[in-house]
């Protein structure tokens, strides 16, 4: 069997700390030969950090020229996945996208179109479908035990996620909106249980918090607070401060492009919410509602799949799914086992369903028409809270398109 050869599009946590770490532990089967990113510091200290040589690119152009790589990972801020993907796909390479798939919905219909074409693969980074607890649930689905699922509730509390309004993050021009961002996990896991098509979503998420008038502390006279943590002078009273790493975010790699991965929560200027919630209908007549919040003093995920038969309630950090049936007082309850690896083991199989794939024929657990469904509601929510109405699924796809069968 021929080792894959691979590319890395995208020198930050992800394509680093993830995507690299994940492919040193199938050497025989996987090789990273490229990274690809504009600024050089932070590919050289990502290459340091796990301790491996390959070709560096600070134009992704001139990694996806090579004819010896057989397939790319895309984990770049997300508004560059539509370009690098498609092309990527151009130059005839098989593709990993990072979630989400992009940043509007047409963005996700150009790299579908563009997969189709080429005949090569699209996958899609939806890590959570491979969480344990997860898997779970959607064997509890499939099984019938819940009879007809009609609502689901997810419900995200993401206490860390409070830095996304010191990152790029922050901005929707970078993100396409948080509800794209971060709720395209919860909103494919939402679809995927559900077995059903959106049709409309409506959304209201707001800055409740992380603004100038919401600083956890007094500042004294002539005192000032920010720009970012590292310089604030008020860094000791906020407990919300962070540092960044020092090798692939620190002075050197700011530098290069000036980018500040710690800039003040609360002093930045932003257009993405720290705290909302987005309600969907589907084709089958089901309801489902997605809330996240990124302040508070939890981090967890939680769905709730009602059904005609049965009620679960899914806790990811407490690693249970208590199932409720119908007419009855009993619980069921299910204790599930983590892996390891990053998103509690999530990660790692992801990736080595990713390898099976290309390797082995296997089918994408997660696809690119996935993709495309999660982001349309992400943009429909978006859409819906900045313009206060409910907007219709229909008018940003197709929904009889081909290209979605």
């Amino acid at each position: 069997m021929a080792t894959l050869k691979l590319g890395i599009i995208g020198a930050g946590g992800r394509g680093i700390n993830s995507f690299g770490s994940m492919s040193l532990r199938h050497p025989k089967e996987c090789q990273v030969v490229a990274l690809a990113d504009p600024n050089r510091p932070r590919m050289e200290a990502g290459l340091k950090k796990l301790g491996i040589q390959c070709d560096l690119y600070e134009k992704p152009e001139d990694l996806l020229a090579r004819e010896d790589i057989d397939a790319v990972a895309i984990t770049t801020p997300d508004y560059l996945h539509e370009t690098y993907a498609v092309m990527a796909l151009e130059a005839g390479k098989d593709v990993f996208v990072d979630k989400p798939l992009a940043t509007t919905t047409q963005g996700c219909m150009n790299i579908l179109e563009a997969g189709r074409k080429s005949g090569k693969l699209v996958y899609m980074g939806f890590n959570m479908r491979f969480d344990p607890v997860v898997q779970r649930l959607k064997k509890i689905v499939d099984d019938g035990e819940l009879g007809k699922v009609f609502n689901i509730q997810s419900q995200e509390f993401y206490d860390g996620g409070k830095t996304y309004m010191a990152r790029w993050n922050r901005l929707r021009k970078f993100s396409g909106g948080l509800f794209i961002h971060k709720g395209s996990h919860d909103l494919d896991v939402v679809n995927w249980l559900m077995g059903a098509r959106p049709v409309r979503a409506s959304a209201f998420a707001n800055v409740s918090v992380l603004k100038p008038e919401g600083i956890p502390f007094e500042l004294e006279e002539g005192e000032t607070y920010g720009p970012n943590c590292t310089e604030c002078q008020a860094r000791a009273k906020c407990r919300d401060g962070f540092d960044i790493p020092a090798d692939t975010f620190g002075k050197e790699a700011i530098e290069a492009d000036g980018y500040v991965r710690n800039t003040c929560i609360y002093q930045s200027e932003k257009d993405t919410h720290d705290q909302g919630v987005c309600i969907v209908e589907y084709d089958g007549d089901q309801v489902a509602s997605h809330s996240e919040c990124f302040i508070g003093s939890i981090t967890n995920r939680l769905y709730t799949v009602l059904g005609d038969r049965g009620t679960a309630v899914a806790d990811l950090h407490a690693n249970s799914i208590r199932v409720h049936p119908r007419w009855s007082k009993d619980v069921v309850e299910h204790k599930i086992a983590r892996g390891s690896g990053g998103h509690g083991g999530a990660d790692p199989t992801m990736f080595r369903n990713f390898l099976d794939c290309l390797l082995n024929g296997a089918e994408p657990l997660s696809n690119a028409v996935d993709g495309v469904w999660s982001v349309a509601i992400g943009e429909a929510s978006e859409i819906s809270r900045t313009e206060k109405r409910v907007v219709e699924i229909s008018d940003l796809l197709d929904p009889k398109s081909d290209f979605l069968r």
